[in-house]
């Protein structure tokens, strides 16, 4: 089990959710590569956080961040970035030291490389929804 972090269609403002909801009703194919795009940039913003976060780079961590393909849920399409690197919530979150098969009792703090990313990424995808909209208007489709 990993770190699952996900990023739909509720975290919009709501005239980016207007403009979001008319495009994918619309232009669903439309829709559905622009969210692939979005997962992807998601994708590379977790890695590179990940990277820049940990000391050891085995590669292991950063093998694990996957995107899921666009899928429907409760009526809005949705597309999730996770990490299912089995040892991925430990830097997420924290962990116990332990050395030689004792516990040391001292904590090692969360690195929370999923968390500030959806953080970021949640402050950039109403403009980049502007921007899709935009795009689409620009091609002469009609919303």
């Amino acid at each position: 089990m990993g770190i699952s972090e996900g990023m739909d269609t509720h975290e919009l403002d709501e005239l980016a959710k207007r403009m979001f909801r008319i495009a994918e009703k619309d232009y669903p194919a439309e829709a559905k590569q622009f969210l692939k795009q979005e997962g992807n940039k998601g994708r590379r913003e977790l890695r590179a956080k990940t990277k820049a976060v940990t000391k050891k780079k085995t590669g292991n961590l950063l093998k694990g961040i996957r995107r899921t393909g666009v899928q429907k849920y409760n009526g809005d399409f949705q597309i999730r970035v996770y990490n299912k690197a089995p040892h991925a919530h430990l830097i997420e979150h924290g962990h116990i030291l332990w050395i030689n098969g004792h516990n040391t009792g001292r904590m090692v703090p969360g690195k929370h490389p999923a968390a500030t990313t959806v953080k970021q990424l949640k402050k950039e995808f109403p403009r980049d929804v502007e921007g899709f909209v935009d795009e689409l208007l620009s091609k002469g489709l009609e919303l």
